[in-house]
C-alpha cells in the first residue's frame, strides 16, 4: 500500500500609460484589465498577495498515455475542461503575507508539523509551526506548517478586507494555470531541471540542491523562471491547496473548471482501499509537487491530496505544503 498526501513518500505515508505597471491593476477598473496584467488589492501596501489574471480557455487536464510513472496517482482520464477568466497568486502565499493575517487577527500559532527534519520522517515535531518549521525561512519564503483551514480562514479575511472574492482554486483552474498553454510534463518541457524548479533527487524522496536550485528545503517564492502566464513556483518548491476534495480519477467530474465538492463515503479498489469509510472531503487535493519530492511529482498533471489516512484535514500540517489563492474577477 502507498497511500499519497502532501509531501508524500511512497514508502510509508507522506506525502503582473498612466502609472507604473506594479500600480496598474490597483488603480485602474477592474474591466480594464487585461489578461496576464498583474494587481493587488491592497494599493501595494504588501499585506496582500499579487495577482495574475488569467484569461479564460479551454485546455486538456490530465496526464497523456505513458506519462504517469504509476497507476495509483489517478491522473485521468484526460479530459477537456473549459475555465473562465479569474485571478491566481503570481506567489505562493508567502511567509510574510502570513504574518500580516496572524498580527491583523491576533491569531494563535499552533504547533505540531511533520516532516521538520527534527523527527523521523512523517512524524508529528511538537515543536513545529510555520514560525518554525525546522529550517531558516525569511519573509519572502511560500508558508508552511498551515492547515487547509488556515487557508480558508485566510481566503475568507481576504475577501472581508477587500471586498472581493477570494479563495482556493479548483483543481483545473490549477492545472490550466500551471500549464499555461503548455502540453508538456513540465512547464517548459518534458525534462526536469533544477534551472526550473525546487525539488528532489531524481530517485527517492530526498531533498537536493543543484545549479540554479541552492535550497534544500523551500526557497524563496519567486526564485526560478515564471511560466508564460507569468506565475512562479507551480511547480516544485511546496504542494499547494486546492478546493477540491478527493476524487480518485477525473471520470465524472466538472468540464466547467469548477471545484470538485461532492461529499461521497469512498469506496475504493486495491492501494486506495485504505481510504474506504472516509467522506471525499475530510481529504483535499495538493498540487506541484514541493522541495523534497523526485521529478515525476512535479509535473503539472501529477495529483497528491492531504491528509494522510488517519489524520485530521483540520490540523494536518508540513512543510512541505502551502497554498496559493484564486479571486474571482469582477
Amino acid at each position: 500500500m502507498r497511500p499519497r498526501h502532501p509531501h508524500g513518500s511512497t514508502r510509508g505515508v507522506r506525502w503582473l500609460g498612466l502609472i507604473g505597471l506594479m500600480m496598474v491593476g490597483a488603480c485602474l477598473p477592474h474591466a480594464s484589465r487585461r489578461a496576464g496584467e498583474e494587481f493587488d488589492d491592497c494599493a501595494g501596501a504588501g499585506w496582500c498577495p499579487r495577482m495574475v489574471r488569467i484569461p479564460a480557455g479551454s485546455f486538456t487536464m490530465g496526464a497523456a498515455p505513458g506519462e504517469s510513472p504509476d497507476p495509483f496517482f489517478r491522473e485521468g482520464p484526460q479530459h477537456r475542461v473549459s475555465v473562465r477568466g479569474f485571478a491566481l497568486g503570481k506567489l505562493d502565499v508567502t511567509h510574510g503575507e502570513w504574518a500580516a493575517f496572524v498580527a491583523a487577527t491576533h491569531r494563535a500559532t499552533p504547533r505540531g508539523c511533520a516532516w521538520t527534519g527534527r523527527v523521523p520522517d512523517g512524524q508529528v515535531d511538537s515543536a513545529g509551526s510555520w514560525r518554525d518549521p525546522g529550517f531558516a525561512q525569511d519573509d519572502r519564503h511560500p508558508v508552511v506548517c498551515v492547515t487547509w483551514d488556515d487557508a480558508q480562514d485566510y481566503v475568507r479575511w481576504l475577501s472581508a478586507r477587500t471586498g472581493h472574492r477570494y479563495r482556493l482554486p479548483s483543481e483545473a483552474e490549477w492545472e490550466y494555470a500551471a500549464r499555461a498553454g503548455s502540453t508538456t510534463r513540465y512547464p517548459w518541457g518534458d525534462t526536469a531541471s533544477h534551472a526550473h524548479a525546487n525539488y528532489g533527487a531524481d530517485s527517492g524522496f530526498r531533498p537536493l540542491a543543484a545549479g540554479r536550485d541552492r535550497w534544500l528545503h523551500t526557497s524563496p517564492a519567486g526564485a526560478f523562471p515564471p511560466n508564460a502566464f507569468g506565475l512562479y513556483d507551480m511547480n516544485g518548491n511546496v504542494l499547494q491547496y486546492v478546493q477540491d476534495c478527493f476524487a480518485p480519477s477525473y471520470a465524472g467530474l466538472p468540464t466547467d473548471g469548477s471545484a470538485y465538492e461532492t461529499d461521497t463515503t469512498l469506496e475504493l479498489t486495491g492501494e486506495l482501499a485504505v481510504l474506504n469509510g472516509e467522506r471525499a472531503c475530510s481529504l483535499r487535493a495538493a498540487r506541484g509537487g514541493d522541495w523534497n519530492d523526485p521529478p515525476a511529482e512535479i509535473r503539472s498533471a501529477f495529483r497528491n491530496f492531504g491528509p494522510p489516512p488517519g489524520q485530521s484535514l483540520h490540523d494536518y500540517r508540513s512543510t512541505g505544503v502551502a497554498f496559493r489563492v484564486a479571486r474571482d474577477l469582477d
